[in-house]
């Protein structure tokens, strides 16, 4: 008979195949389906894959905390973290060595649940067209997904990460239902055809093309806050609610479906963001006041490390690099 701890083991390393699974790819539908049956067979599938997420989310931290990696990348290389949640110090030893699971990490385009949730998804650097049932499109930019949730009431499309331009097919005909792009705290209802919603590391971001876009989101309060967008008008949102409409340059703000990226005196840290859905592995930057330092240029995202070291000898910056990251300081 098997021991419990022996089962146990055997599903917390099922758990860190799949996990290797989804960052390998996209899954193949037949591969995505048998993910589905294995969480679904046993509460202690879904229990141990969460907390291989979480086990693999605190490797992810030698990415968020540039300081102490970049001690590590100038003194001995990458560390793998002395932290680890639960019994996954063994499984992480099990799934062939630390340095493996970091550098996983590291290279992770996107939450681990985010690629299993996914009906559409795209890799770093990679644009695709995606066409809806109901005839609208979907242009998913780098590193980006979404999940469909179309029923009799409405046309749903949840950005799970990235970005993406839509192009609403109109309530026209036999076709009422509304057509609304859930993104994290808020939703963008087209009251038109083409508009545009970037989720960015604090906020979402919504750009009106044609005809307008009513974007709601409920507040720190619970109360519900929606503003109506007119083409060329953007508007961020976070969790603390709506932020100030403000005129926007379509052109600009749309250069990655012509594959280009075009920044004018932005963030430092906002040029990391973009360059991160463009490259595999993880750029990072040392401090604070670096990453507030304003960056214009337009460039083309196919070369993004060409991007990364002209930037970076533009402003006076230094690099250092070790396998699947670079920091800037």
């Amino acid at each position: 008979m098997t021991e419990p701890s022996e089962q146990q083991d055997e599903i917390d390393e099922q758990a860190a195949r799949w996990l290797a699974k989804l960052g390998g790819g996209p899954l193949a539908p037949v591969e995505h389906r048998a993910l589905e049956r294995w969480l679904a067979e046993n509460p202690r599938h879904s229990i141990a894959f969460r907390e291989a997420r979480e086990a693999w989310g605190l490797m992810g931290e030698v990415a968020k905390t540039p300081g102490a990696l970049l001690h590590d990348v100038q003194v001995a290389g990458l560390s793998p973290p002395r932290r680890a949640v639960g019994r996954w110090r063994t499984v992480a030893a099990l799934a062939a060595s630390l340095m493996v699971l970091v550098a996983g990490a590291i290279l992770w385009t996107g939450d681990p649940m985010v690629l299993v949730a996914a009906d559409h998804r795209t890799a770093p650097g990679e644009r695709r067209t995606v066409h809806l049932s109901d005839g609208s499109t979907v242009e998913l930019g780098p590193a980006s997904a979404i999940a469909l949730h179309f029923d009799a009431v409405e046309r749903r499309v949840e950005l799970l990460s990235g970005l993406a331009y839509f192009t609403a097919a109109p309530r026209a005909g036999e076709e009422r239902r509304p057509f609304v792009v859930q993104a994290a705290a808020g939703s963008a209802q087209a009251l038109g055809t083409q508009f545009s919603v970037n989720r960015l590391p604090d906020s979402v971001e919504v750009v009106v093309v044609e005809h307008e876009v009513a974007v709601s989101v409920a507040n720190a309060g619970g109360r519900p806050a929606e503003i109506v967008l007119s083409p060329g008008q953007s508007v961020r949102y976070a969790e603390a609610g709506l932020g100030p409409l403000r005129p926007v340059d379509v052109e600009q703000a749309l250069a990655w479906r012509r594959d280009r990226l075009v920044f004018d005196r932005v963030t430092l840290g906002h040029v990391v963001t973009e360059l991160n859905r463009y490259r595999r592995g993880r750029i990072v930057i040392g401090n604070a006041s670096l990453a507030n330092r304003r960056v214009s240029g337009v460039f083309d995202p196919a070369e993004p490390d060409t991007v990364l070291a002209t930037i970076a000898r533009e402003l006076g910056v230094r690099t250092a690099s070790a396998p699947l990251v670079t920091v800037l300081y």
